[in-house]
């Protein structure tokens, strides 16, 4: 492949039906060997990564390996908007050492701009909670450019969509109420694949 379209490709600013060459690439794990495969080797650190959720608190079988992961890399965790206040003495006994997690509470605006900034820095792992109405395709576009340059774990929790909008997301995920399975919507090297086992 050309340099100049491998460097695209690497960027994911332009996709190709299936890649072998993921070697340069780093990810974090989802936590379930079936998902990592289903994303071609886990949560792309320079993707913009949606969840959208049936109801609250499904999210919790995702992050708790993301959590995991940021403690032995030793990378903040930057809680913006969260549905539930975040509890430092739960987060020291479900990760059973104390670990750096900073929390944001902001407008959905002051949100937007926050979870920008702290994408581009490259600090750890951003995980911003927001209502689909709120979420346009220009303001997605700006936190993948900030993600791209940051090189960090990027998440962002949502309602489900009832009319799904195209944006520029690396990955989109439906989480079920039951958690034990989710649907992979869209998906940076593939066509959707339902029903994917934790």
């Amino acid at each position: 492949m050309q340099p100049k379209l491998k460097k695209l490709v690497d960027q994911g600013l332009l996709w190709q039906g299936k890649s072998h060459s993921n070697q340069h690439q780093s990810y974090l794990s989802s936590g379930s060997d079936k998902l990592d495969n289903v994303l071609g080797g886990g949560w792309q650190l320079s993707g913009l990564h949606e969840l959208q959720r049936q109801c609250h608190f499904v999210e919790q079988r995702l992050l708790t390996p993301l959590l995991k992961q940021a403690l032995v890399q030793q990378q903040t965790v930057f809680w913006i908007n969260p549905p539930a206040l975040v509890s430092a003495s739960g987060l020291a006994w479900q990760l059973s050492q104390q670990s750096l997690h900073v929390v944001i509470k902001a407008t959905d605006q002051e949100a937007a701009w926050a979870f920008e900034q702290v994408l581009q820095t490259g600090t750890g792992i951003a995980l911003l909670w927001q209502q689909q109405q709120h979420i346009n395709a220009s303001t997605v576009r700006r936190w993948y450019k900030a993600v791209q340059t940051g090189r960090q774990g990027a998440f962002v929790l949502t309602d489900i969509a009832k009319q799904p909008e195209a944006k520029a997301y690396t990955n989109r995920i439906q989480l079920h109420q039951a958690a034990a399975r989710v649907d992979v919507v869209k998906r940076r090297y593939g066509w959707p694949v339902m029903n994917v086992d934790l």
